[in-house]
This record gives structure tokens, sequence and C-alpha cells, in this order.
């Protein structure tokens, strides 16, 4: 497992999907006119992990200043997906956190709400991301 730099940075991107990738993050917020019913259960791929390590250095990391290459202005209860090595799925882990009283804190991301009441706003890549030995 990679073990997330305490540097990285969010930045914005020219890409139009994250489908082109391997390393991304996603603001999800809240659209009070969205209110899909989806129902199903969410059957997450046993290589969908995520490093108790990471996720405490990504929450610290989050809540710095310079976190991001932009102007941020995010609301009570967005929500940031982080997604590492999604296009290496022995590898893949994906990170939740919600922004609560001006701070993210971690929250395992339930997809049957983000997909059915929010609206992806803005997504990017990530520079510095890993620890090099």
């Amino acid at each position: 497992m990679c073990i997330v730099s305490k540097n990285i940075k969010f930045c914005t991107c020219k890409s139009t999907s994250i489908e082109q990738l391997n390393h991304y993050w996603l603001l999800h917020r809240r659209n009070k006119d969205k209110n899909e019913i989806i129902i199903g259960e969410v059957m997450l791929p046993s290589f969908a992990t995520y490093d108790e390590k990471n996720l405490k250095t990504l929450e610290t990391r989050l809540n710095e200043l310079d976190a991001f290459d932009f102007d941020t202005d995010f609301k009570n209860k967005d929500i940031l997906e982080v997604v590492l090595h999604n296009k290496d799925v022995s590898k893949r882990s994906v990170y939740g956190f919600e922004h609560k009283k001006s701070k993210w804190v971690k929250k395992e991301i339930d997809y049957f709400y983000t997909s059915g009441h929010c609206d992806t706003i803005q997504f990017g890549k990530m520079k510095k991301i890993f620890l090099h030995k």
C-alpha cells in the first residue's frame, strides 16, 4: 500500500472526465431539487479498500489552507470523495469526507445518497500524492 504524502495537493484539471485520471477527487453538493429514489443494494468491489493512516493524513491535509490550488467555497454537508489508483483494481482506494462546521471530517460515502440527492460540482487531480522511498 502506498503512503499518502502530507503535502498532497488537490488541483483543478482540464480533463472533462474522471475516466482519464488514475488519482482524482470529486466534490458532491446537495441539490434540494434532486430527490431521486434509487432502489438496490450497493455491492462494493472487494478491492475498494482504504488505509487508516492514509485516511488520517488526507483528513489533516484537507483542513490546511493550501490543500487546494483554487479559492475554496465549501458548504456545510458537502461531500468529498478521494480515489487513488483508479486504474489498478488491486490497489484502488476510496476515501470519503464531509464538510461540517468549516472543516472536513471522515465519512463513509453513501453512493445512493450522492447519486440521488447530490450534484458533482467539481473534480480534479492531485499532485505530490505519495511519499517516495
